[in-house]
């Protein structure tokens, strides 16, 4: 809701509201900064990505985030356009949302989601296989 002052100015009124996965989702993956919910173990495509601050997992999906505008950038695997994203909470730049690959082999990755570990804490479910959280960022 955008509300006019008496001076003329805008401004935006109303609340944040965060989206929270299902309590039947066990393992989930939250902002490290304000521990908002970002995504769904069972979202994960892949662990084998390389962010701009270190390792970065694969989503097909996030929750809680918002997107930039896309750019093109040349990354590892050539050119993309992408957008950053970014935390609806704590406003972190989080990873990337792949918007459009130009190689046909990356194709696979349009419309998918980069987030980077250093931004990420396991939580929720994730004790039932004695993961010790302490360890999860060093890796």
């Amino acid at each position: 809701m955008v509300k006019k002052s008496h001076h003329g100015n805008s401004r935006t009124l109303g609340k944040l509201f965060q989206f929270y996965l299902p309590t039947k989702t066990h393992r989930i993956y939250s902002c490290l900064h304000c521990r908002a919910q970002l995504a769904s173990h069972d979202e994960l495509i892949s662990k084998s990505f390389q962010g701009s601050q270190g390792r970065a997992y694969l989503f097909n999906s996030v929750v809680n985030v918002n997107t930039s505008a896309a750019e093109e950038r040349v990354l590892l695997t050539g050119l993309h356009e992408v957008a950053d994203i970014y935390c609806d909470c704590c406003k972190t730049l989080l990873g990337w949302k792949y918007e459009h690959a130009f190689e046909t082999s990356q194709k696979y990755k349009e419309g998918k989601f980069i987030i980077e570990l250093v931004h990420m804490i396991k939580d929720n479910g994730w004790d039932d296989e004695n993961i010790d959280q302490s360890n999860y960022l060093k890796k």
